[in-house]
C-alpha cells in the first residue's frame, strides 16, 4: 500500500534536508496514516486504493458498503443451501454510487433477487476496492495536510506532554481540525 503523502513531502514540510531521520519519519507517517485510514481509523474510510471483504449473516435488501469511497464490487460470494460457497454473477446484482464519499450500496439487478443461503454465520462475503486512488494526489488535500502536519507534531514533540519553566503543558494537534469534514458518521 503506498502512503498518502511521501517522505519528500514530508521532509519538506517539517523543514528536514538530512536523511539521519528518515526512518523514523517512515514511522511517523505510518502511525499517522495508521491514525485515520481504514476500518480502525478515525476518519472510517480508505484513503489509498485497498482490497476488503465485507462478511454478513444473510442478505439484506440493499447493502451499504463501508469504508468510502468504494471503487468496485470485485465479487460476492455466499454459502448455498447445500453448504457450497458460490460465486454470484455480476449480471445478478447492481452497485451504485461508486466512487461517492457517502458511500456505495449493492442490491439485486433489476427484476432478481438474492439467492437462498444457508443458514450460517458469515454466510455471505462482499469483496470490494476502495480508497481515494493509487497516488498520493488522488487524496484529499485537507487529508493530505493533516497527515503531515501529525507528522511533523510527532517530529517535534516526543512526547505527549512539554515540561518546562515550571509548567507541564499538552501539546495540541491541530491536523483534527483539517479532517473533520471528512469523517464517516453513523446514526
Amino acid at each position: 500500500m503506498n502512503d498518502p503523502v511521501t517522505l519528500e513531502e514530508v521532509k519538506e514540510h517539517i523543514h528536514v534536508d538530512f536523511n539521519d531521520e528518515d526512518a523514523r519519519i517512515a514511522d511517523f507517517i505510518k502511525a499517522a496514516t495508521q491514525r485515520l485510514d481504514g476500518r480502525d481509523g478515525s476518519l472510517g474510510r480508505c484513503l489509498v486504493t485497498q482490497t476488503w471483504n465485507l462478511t454478513l449473516d444473510r442478505f439484506a435488501s440493499e447493502i451499504a458498503i463501508p469504508l468510502p469511497p468504494c471503487q468496485s464490487i470485485d465479487a460476492i460470494t455466499y454459502v448455498d443451501p447445500d453448504g457450497i460457497t458460490q460465486t454470484l454473477a455480476p449480471t445478478e446484482y447492481q452497485a451504485f454510487a461508486l466512487g461517492t464519499v457517502e458511500g456505495a450500496k449493492v442490491r439485486p439487478a433489476y427484476g432478481k433477487s438474492w439467492p437462498t443461503i444457508r443458514n450460517v454465520p458469515e454466510a455471505v462475503t462482499i469483496t470490494f476496492t476502495a480508497g481515494f486512488g493509487d497516488d498520493p494526489e488522488d487524496i484529499p488535500e485537507p487529508i493530505r495536510a493533516a497527515i503531515k502536519m501529525r507528522v511533523g507534531h510527532l517530529f517535534e514533540h516526543r512526547e505527549s506532554v512539554v515540561i518546562g519553566s515550571g509548567f507541564i503543558t499538552e501539546t495540541p494537534d491541530g491536523a483534527e481540525d483539517f479532517v473533520r469534514d471528512h469523517k464517516t458518521w453513523s446514526f
